[in-house]
């Protein structure tokens, strides 16, 4: 924060001099002091210079002295130090009129005061002040950058930047989720609840101020009816990505230049901490995935080799697993249609990472996971001694994952696959593919966010495993089953396979499908008939019947 004009006014030169206009404006930021005596003074000036004049260059016309300091105000000068006597005797009250309309100080110094001693004094201040400020920004980096130097993470950031402050700070990743947060004397922070709260509440979203901070700052109002609180924001960047985002809070007065800095500082060593968690996360990341490519390809068996590379990754698979895969529901066709970026496409995989990591971390603090492209795969231990009650807390797992990711990733669902547990580590990639199994049936049968159990899949395992040997085989199936029902419907604009499937459902029974259907008796036996006619298949032997169920399987398989 540098000088303002009533500090220059204290210095033991200006002791006798008189402030005449512009009391309103002594707060003005004085940035150095400079002599004025040419008509066209306003385009030598930058702004915020403490200007020094005898109105020489208007001494005979007082309509030129006001347009002299009109021209000086308009350029955004700090205030005006005249000394009268020599070219004018008196500061015209039209300048004093002046200077109080603008909150522009006006000031009268002594004749014998001269500019020189004036000067020299009011720039040893400044100068003065600037080293100081200088100093004290050195130290406050210095604070900072031992924090990371100390191994120190986002809280000892949120910690140590909210000490310097004396006010709330919050520290956010790229999407605005909280990393760490902090208040002074450790006390919960109603500001930053507040802040928070306003990204999940679409009316009440912060909205930027048009008097913005200069450079990368932002500040936003929190209060739609006054100027303060605002939060005062700071972009953690890397490059030209954002990364995340330092926050801290004004209440009734906005942050000093110092505050400034620190918020600034905050950010820089936030961003070495993010660059250098980054590079861990995608390390291990990197070699969590080979081992999963190596462990599917069967490059290596269960022994000792597998279980120790397993441990090194944080998994123990020593006790068998169970295997779980989540993934982004037509994610493809998601960034297609939004057009997104590859950086926002690896923004949103890495956000859906994290959420399922975190959740699974809650559950199974030793299971193995990775990302694969936009699925995560997790190898989940067993829990105690046995595996008896894992399938039922892998299954409150995925339902947490599920509604992680619906918060994290509006617009988007999840789908879950689960395996069954395997004692035996030999059986970890059998486990895999169970679950890839169970994600890939209910994919295909169109069932977005869902979660599907392998036992689930019921003779879809044998189909899909069919499907995937020799799809020929099984469209050919369908072609002999199911084809000509679908075609007649498409034609005539009827439901025949909805009544089968609805027959099928209630064990055969005409009177039960016309009930769940809304329809005679009559008409259900009209539309089996014509099933029969088409299929040449009859739907009231047991045979044919287990032919049709199977042919309705593969023609939902064989949609996708």
């Amino acid at each position: 924060m540098g000088l303002s004009v009533s500090e220059i006014l204290k210095l033991p030169i200006l002791a006798d001099a008189r402030l005449l206009a512009g009391r309103n404006g002594l707060d003005r930021e004085v940035s150095q002091v400079t002599v004025g005596e040419v008509p066209d003074i306003g385009d030598w000036l930058t702004g915020g210079e403490l200007v020094l004049s005898t109105f020489f260059a208007a001494a005979k016309d007082p309509e030129a002295q006001v347009e002299f300091s009109r021209k000086i105000i308009k350029s955004g000068a700090a205030g005006l130090l005249v000394k009268p006597g020599r070219f004018v005797k008196t500061v015209a009250p039209e300048i004093v009129s002046l200077g109080d309309r603008h909150g522009f100080p006006v000031v009268e110094i002594p004749d014998e005061v001269r500019w020189t001693h004036i000067i020299a004094e009011i720039s040893e201040r400044i100068v003065g002040e600037h080293v100081s400020l200088l100093r004290r920004s050195r130290d406050i980096h210095q604070r900072l950058l031992e924090v990371v130097i100390d191994g120190g993470g986002w809280q000892s950031i949120a910690d140590t930047t909210a000490g310097l402050l004396g006010r709330p700070v919050i520290l956010q990743d790229a999407f605005r989720e909280t990393l760490a947060q902090a208040a002074p004397a450790g006390d919960a922070s109603a500001l930053v609840d507040k802040f928070i709260a306003m990204k999940h509440v679409g009316s009440g979203r912060p909205r930027q101020d048009s008097r913005d901070r200069p450079g990368r700052r932002r500040r936003t109002p929190l209060d739609s009816e006054g100027e303060y609180p605002a939060a005062v924001t700071v972009p953690v960047s890397a490059g030209h990505d954002v990364q995340g985002y330092v926050t801290s809070f004004e209440t009734e007065a906005p942050l000093n230049d110092l505050d400034l800095v620190a918020l600034e500082s905050a950010a820089t060593v936030a961003a070495v901490v993010m660059g250098r968690e980054r590079a861990r996360l995608e390390a291990e990341t990197r070699l969590r995935g080979d081992f999963v490519d190596d462990l599917l390809a069967g490059e290596f068996d269960a022994g000792p080799a597998m279980l120790q590379r397993a441990s090194f990754l944080g998994g123990d698979l020593s006790r068998g697993c169970l295997a779980l895969i989540a993934d982004i529901d037509s994610f493809g066709d998601y960034v297609a249609g939004k057009a997104l970026k590859e950086q926002e496409v690896q923004q949103i995989k890495n956000r859906f990472f994290g959420g399922v990591s975190q959740v699974i971390r809650s559950y199974h603090k030793d299971a193995l996971l990775t990302p694969k492209s936009d699925n995560v795969i997790a190898f989940l231990p067993p829990l105690g001694n046995g595996g008896d009650k894992l399938m039922s807390v892998a299954k409150s797992t995925a339902a947490l994952i599920r509604q992680t990711c619906a918060e994290l990733l509006p617009g988007l669902t999840v789908s879950i696959g689960l395996g069954r547990f395997h004692a035996s580590p030999a059986a970890t990639r059998r486990a895999y593919r169970e679950a890839e199994s169970a994600l890939q049936v209910s994919q295909r049968l169109g069932e977005s966010g869902d979660i599907v159990t392998y036992d689930d899949m019921g003779v879809y395992k044998l189909l899909l495993g069919a499907l995937e040997e020799d799809p020929e085989e099984v469209r050919s199936f369908y072609d002999e089953t199911i084809a000509r029902v679908e075609e007649y419907d498409h034609k005539h604009n009827t439901d025949l396979v909805g009544t089968l499937e609805a027959y099928l459902a209630n064990n055969r029974s005409v009177a039960t499908t016309a009930e769940a259907l809304f329809t005679h008796r009559h008409t259900i036996r009209y539309r089996l008939g014509r099933i029969n006619d088409l299929t040449g298949l009859d739907v009231h032997r047991s045979e044919d019947q287990e032919k049709l169920g199977f042919g309705l399987k593969a023609m939902r398989l064989l949609r996708r």
